[in-house]
């Protein structure tokens, strides 16, 4: 339904409370939100631009043009990007925008706004501020050149395909494998709230902690472009900042730090933005169309003005479950089972949670709103798990979800980072008890004293078998756990790594209720998830919630503190896929590569870092929009190195290679001879071969073969075995090397591979699998395939299981070549390591 004008209107008369008010005011300035009120900034060459964009290219034969696009007072002319910069509080309580652009004092702290030591009677000079990069010019930048507006095209193709494709399927896709297959974007299409031309938006924010120093602390938020095909939209070149906000302090009002880049969004929203389009040579007017807003639990809290996420009614997604709490307490947790003894509300079965927006949000709202007493609203926010409104509400309905649905859970957060707190402490014995709680009683609590080491050494001795491709290794968590351990750390050791280095060590059922979990999170973690996966990942995400209350809380009030809210958010992965498409597509692994990235371009001096920040973002949205505007600035990419030979389909032979052809040894012969005989050709000896030691593949990884490998003086990560498709089923096997050989006249790319026995079968059904484990057979299990049927690059980690005889080599998956590519993380090539 959303909100009017007037309903609008008539909640800001009835706030009585400051932090309503205030919610309000923002509301209300964003919704009369024009880019020619006070509020807009925008010089006046710039609103010019902004709503006539140029429609011709710079003129690329300038030979001083390459000079100039890097000169700071050009490029803000070539890329029509300039940053809006405003005060703030010297203490990051709030900024002094919007409602606040007219203090001279911060209301929350008091501190004065103006640097008394430099400002003079002519010029006040703020004591700090910080810079906003508005969405509309870096839009348009995308669209300039024919090259670059092609690809913004994408988007508007793909759904017109899905839409004729859902008609066949009945409605329900196959498989869903980006935002357009999610039930709320396709809705949104038909309705007509996105129309063609309208660009799809998600805002991600996130603190980020530049250095070890807690003093370069600072938030920053993000554009990610729907518009764009998932492998462009994700690189660095096309994530558009939206602004950085100094620390080191966290903000106490985040509306105004965000109200600039929002009230922007909002006017260009109502006034539509003027696009030139190079590849049509027309003029149009686009409605961009907020979809997802997303950022890390404490983040939601600010984005949404729900309550913590240990507020009764504490789900992200506001689907209504209250939490329950310990007598006297103020911390609410999402348990299903009522506690022993407890006299709250009754059970709530696994299969009857509420999804996700199941409250009335606007009726709570208002009731929040109205409230006149502290006591009052205290009561009012426990009830309806509201702080305030969100400033979202100040966007028009017709160019954003409904509030709470535009908001998104981070799959990031809670895989890589919740589960491992709260695991990893329980399994060890670490984690907090009530004094009534005997820990002796605590039959999971393994991972202890000598165990625990043995443990650690075993997850960073597998590091030689991690590819490169894999990235940072997950270091020895006995050592490292509390020493800034990594999401992607956490993401190869519990998923990659856990199922199979604590078999046998965590006991039943506390291994097989991990292994649900890292199964549905294997699942749910794709780029492409089919309806059967779909299906197979909620479930068993499902029976680990529901399974972890059983077996670990059992319930008892001294153990309610176990159910954190992360094992709730599991329940609404699934259906929340049906509504805004794979997780992985809206989650924060984009905004943990931004911040990564930006951090290590600036470099750190000490007061000035702040600024240092800001100088090298509005510098990336400035160059960054000049290369679309002139993608010849761009030096050319070159996609097949020096001595490479493409043998088709996207694989790539790359060097070393043998200069003369050599026989290979009788073992390799035989399996050469199998192969031709299989293809109908006899021969009576196989001549020479010239090997090749890489194969890149379509995917970037580059696989290397045992032939190098073992020849490099210092040994490598090794990144010779591989996942194969033969005769249809899936199989791992060591590549020896490469070579070229014709065959009925036509000459063919193949691996001489060692192909791994089956995996051992009870391993792989009581750990749902999730533990791929083989013999590896060397050169008794020799074959010939064509480098076609090698799929991706994989680990296979040598492992004594306890219980089973002899070693077993288990398989790790790189936990998405999809994140990679989410991250936009272009991988490179290792190739000179000897």
């Amino acid at each position: 339904m959303g909100w009017t004008d007037e309903d609008l209107d008539e909640l800001h008369r009835m706030a009585c409370l400051q932090d309503a008010q205030d919610a309000m005011a923002f509301i209300t300035a964003l919704r009369k939100a024009s880019l020619d009120d006070s509020f807009a900034r925008l010089p006046p060459e710039a609103l010019d631009r902004l709503r006539n964009p140029p429609r011709a290219l710079p003129d690329t034969t300038d030979p001083d043009l390459l000079i100039h696009y890097r000169v700071k007072q050009l490029a803000s002319e070539l890329s029509g990007v300039v940053p809006l910069v405003h005060d703030m509080c010297i203490n990051t309580c709030l900024a002094f925008t919007g409602p606040f652009a007219d203090l001279d004092q911060c209301p929350r702290c008091g501190e004065d706004r103006w640097d008394d030591k430099r400002s003079t009677p002519q010029k006040k000079v703020p004591w700090q501020k910080f810079d906003t990069y508005p969405i509309g010019p870096q839009l348009q930048a995308l669209w300039r050149h024919p090259d670059h507006a092609e690809k913004m095209h994408w988007r508007e193709e793909r759904t017109k395909k899905i839409l004729e494709e859902l008609e066949v399927t009945g409605g329900v896709p196959e498989v869903y494998e980006d935002v357009l297959h999610g039930k709320q974007y396709l809705d949104a299409c038909q309705s007509s709230q996105i129309k063609e031309g309208d660009s799809v938006l998600m805002l991600s924010i996130d603190g980020a902690q530049l250095y070890e120093s807690k003093q370069s602390d600072c938030w920053v938020y993000i554009w990610v472009l729907f518009d764009h095909a998932p492998e462009e939209r994700y690189r660095k070149q096309y994530v558009l900042p939206g602004g950085i906000i100094p620390g080191p302090k966290k903000p106490k009002n985040l509306d105004s730090f965000m109200f600039p880049g929002l009230h922007h969004l909002r006017a260009i929203q109502t006034e539509g933005l003027a696009i030139w389009d190079g590849a049509l040579n027309k003029l149009f007017k686009s409605n961009p169309f907020l979809f997802i807003a997303t950022a890390d639990g404490p983040g939601m809290a600010f984005l949404t003005g729900l309550v913590s996420h240990h507020g009764k009614m504490g789900c992200r997604l506001y689907c209504g479950l209250p939490g329950r709490h310990k007598l006297g307490a103020p911390t609410y947790y999402p348990a299903m089972r009522q506690p022993h003894g407890n006299m709250d509300h009754a059970d709530i079965s696994i299969e009857q949670l509420p999804p996700a927006g199941s409250l009335n949000y606007e009726k709570n709202m208002q009731r929040i709103v109205s409230c006149r007493y502290a006591a009052e609203y205290e009561q009012a926010r426990l009830e309806t798990g509201i702080s305030k409104p969100s400033i979202f509400c100040g966007f028009d309905t017709n160019h954003i979800l409904l509030i709470p649905l535009s908001f998104s859970s981070d799959i990031m957060h809670v895989a890589a980072i919740n589960a491992g707190d709260l695991l990893i402490p329980l399994w060890r014995g670490t984690f907090r008890s009530d004094p009534t709680d005997d820990k002796a009683t605590w039959d999971w609590a393994v991972l202890t004293k000598e165990t625990w080491k043995m443990h650690g050494s075993t997850i960073s001795g597998a590091t030689p078998f991690l590819p490169g491709s894999f990235d940072r290794p997950p270091r020895n968590p006995a050592e490292k756990i509390h020493s800034g351990y990594k999401a992607w750390e956490w993401l190869l050791y519990l998923y990659g790594m856990g199922p199979a280095t604590l078999y046998g060590i965590l006991p039943d059922p506390y291994w097989t209720n991990f292994c649900r979990l890292a199964r549905g999170l294997r699942l749910m973690q794709q780029y492409h998830i089919s309806q059967s996966e779909l299906l197979d990942g909620h479930q068993h995400l499902l029976d680990f919630a529901d399974e972890f209350e059983e077996i670990y809380y059992q319930s008892h009030i001294d153990r309610l503190h176990f159910i954190r809210p992360w094992i709730h958010s599991l329940t609404h992965i699934g259906p929340e896929t049906v509504n805004k498409g794979p997780p992985i597509c809206s989650s924060q692994w984009t905004m943990e590569c931004t911040i990564g990235n930006l951090g290590q371009e600036i470099r750190l001096h000490n007061s000035s870092v702040y600024s240092n920040l800001s100088q090298h973002a509005t510098r990336r949205c400035q160059v960054n929009a000049i290369k679309a505007i002139i993608p010849s600035i761009e030096p050319t990419l070159i996609t097949s190195p020096k001595g490479s030979e493409d043998v088709g389909q996207g694989y790539i032979l790359l060097r070393r290679r043998e200069r003369t052809a050599h026989m290979v040894r009788p073992c390799e012969a035989d399996a050469i001879v199998r192969f031709l005989a299989n293809d109908g050709i006899e021969i009576c000896s196989v001549p020479p071969v010239t090997k090749w030691a890489h194969l890149r593949l379509p995917n970037g990884q580059v696989a290397r073969s045992a032939w190098k490998e073992r020849a490099m003086t210092k040994q490598p990560r090794m990144a010779r075995n591989v996942k194969l498709l033969l005769n249809g089923q899936t199989a791992i096997g060591e590549v020896y090397f490469y070579f070229n050989m014709t065959i009925h006249n036509r000459r063919k790319t193949f691996a001489m591979v060692s192909v791994y026995s089956d995996p051992h079968q009870d391993l792989l059904q009581c750990s749902f699998h999730t533990v791929f484990a083989c013999h590896h057979r060397g050169d008794n299990s020799l074959q010939l395939i064509e480098v076609c049927a090698i799929q991706s690059v994989v680990a296979m980690v040598p492992h004594q299981f306890p219980g089973i005889n002899g070693t077993l080599y288990y398989l790790i998956e790189r936990p998405g070549l999809d994140i990679i590519r989410i991250g936009g993380i272009n991988e490179e090539d290792i190739l000179d390591e000897d």
